[in-house]
């Protein structure tokens, strides 16, 4: 079990996690202290993240499919590679 650096109060360390604060140090903190400092509640944020890292392979995997297509194809298909690739990234970071 480990205490919570801002309310005291015991956690597991499972639920523990690790905040770093506006002059940069970092503490243990509890989920509800997260969602007290940060505004959004830890699940919303991990989900968030996660979104973020899978738009981020999809554009980079659009890009390099673009650019194969381009050089093997042509600008025209580099162009509609181009297009798809800004609505992959559109849609696929689109909050629902």
């Amino acid at each position: 079990m480990i205490k919570c650096e801002r309310c005291g109060r015991s956690i597991k360390e499972a639920d523990a996690l690790k905040h770093k604060t506006e002059d940069g140090k970092f503490e243990v903190i509890c989920q509800d202290c997260f969602k007290e400092a940060t505004g959004v509640d830890y699940k919303t944020f991990a989900f968030r993240r996660e979104n973020a890292k899978m738009t981020l392979f999809a554009v980079i995997f659009c890009l390099a499919a673009t650019i194969y297509a381009f050089v093997e194809k042509g600008a025209l298909y580099g162009a509609l590679g181009i297009v798809l690739t800004i609505l992959v990234y559109l849609f696929s970071s689109k909050t629902r």
